[in-house]
């Protein structure tokens, strides 16, 4: 989970890796048109996904939110093949994102081991001994390590969206989806794979019925007598990025759950933890959770009436954990990656003005009306 900061401190921090990364972007992209120049155009016809044995699925990031939202298309992939064995490979987070899904197994790449030639011989040597008869990578992000993990793979098909530059890594490219939100073009991906997966939509992550029980006795034991489900607050988020929210605009909501004698549970990431004083000063009286297990603050989100979260990873995990959800957003983007009815919405308030909104947002969520 991540932090707030205040803005000119979140700037300076991340100006390094900001420099970092236009650096890496730029020259990754002459090095793809290098590419593309010894590749084939990626017009070899779609396989019969049918007729496969083993596939192998790849999403990788090293974000919570990224490695959420292909979920859906995963299960979709998994209902729809019932005779493939299938594989998934994704960043840090997946192991714990993917558990409960149909898969043969998860490989995880750490966020160094492109740096380390020794990991990633051993991750491509993992890959290629499952013998996969396809490999589809499940991104948009065509130039990215996924992509090429699966140019690697040593499947005979290799399926992954064209690039504008043209094909790099895939023996078939499909055209890019045309969707506004991620989940949305992952689903549409997934019907351009000549699989009829209906299904494929919203993120969702298998609870087990014993991690649904134990955040239930969880909550019991943290509540007391106090009355009803509780709603759930993540304070965090990438400000440099413009995705914070005033700790005072928390508050204001805070207090007006309290006013409606909803018990609040503040969840605190380890970004969050060395402002746990100020973050417990802002918000006053509410249960506060630092609970670094991920499925363990999935299966607690999914026991609350509502979660208000920023623009974060807990976003995802809240609305994959079936939580009815409240994100604010402080740039436009809440189309292409926030919840939508009827898992929850978004509101737009970048400078903390409009927390009695968001609060009527919150108060309509937990009647099931977001």
């Amino acid at each position: 989970m991540e932090h707030e900061a205040t803005p000119a401190a979140a700037r300076d921090a991340g100006r390094p890796r900001d420099r970092l990364r236009r650096l890496r972007r730029s020259l990754r992209r002459p090095l793809l048109r290098l590419a593309g120049l010894g590749s084939g155009d990626g017009s070899a016809p779609l396989p019969d996904l049918h007729a496969c044995r083993r596939i192998l699925l790849v999403s990788v990031n090293q974000r919570l939110g990224n490695t959420v939202l292909p979920t859906g298309a995963v299960a979709a992939l998994a209902d729809a093949l019932p005779q493939a064995e299938l594989h998934f490979v994704g960043g840090s987070p997946a192991p714990a994102v993917m558990r409960g899904q149909r898969l043969a197994s998860v490989l995880a790449v750490a966020r160094w081991d492109p740096f380390k030639p020794w990991r990633l011989f051993a991750l491509l040597r993992a890959i290629r001994r499952l013998r996969c008869d396809a490999a589809i990578h499940l991104s948009t992000a065509t130039g990215s390590l996924g992509a090429l993990l699966v140019a690697a793979s040593g499947a005979p098909h290799r399926i992954g969206v064209r690039r504008a530059e043209g094909n790099v890594f895939f023996t078939s490219a499909v055209e890019p989806p045309s969707a506004v939100h991620k989940v949305d073009q992952l689903a549409e991906l997934v019907g351009r794979l000549g699989v009829p997966a209906a299904g494929a939509g919203e993120r969702r992550i298998a609870l087990s019925a014993e991690e649904r029980a134990a955040a239930a006795q969880d909550l019991e034991e943290r509540l007391g007598a106090e009355v009803g489900a509780p709603v759930a607050i993540f304070v965090g988020g990438r400000a440099r990025k413009g995705k914070g929210w005033p700790l005072e605009a928390f508050a204001r909501v805070a207090q007006g759950l309290r006013d409606h004698a909803i018990p609040v549970l503040v969840f605190l990431g380890p970004e969050e933890a060395p402002r746990a004083a100020e973050i417990r000063g802002a918000l006053g009286p509410a249960h506060y959770v630092l609970e670094p297990d991920l499925r363990r603050v999935a299966a607690l989100l999914a026991a609350c009436r509502a979660v208000l979260t920023p623009d974060a990873g807990p976003m995802h995990l809240a609305v994959a954990a079936g939580a009815p959800t409240v994100a604010v957003f402080g740039r436009e983007n809440f189309e292409r990656w926030g919840p939508r009815p009827p898992r929850g919405c978004a509101v737009l308030d970048p400078e903390g003005r409009r927390a009695g909104e968001v609060l009527d947002a919150v108060l309509k969520a937990c009647t099931g009306a977001a």
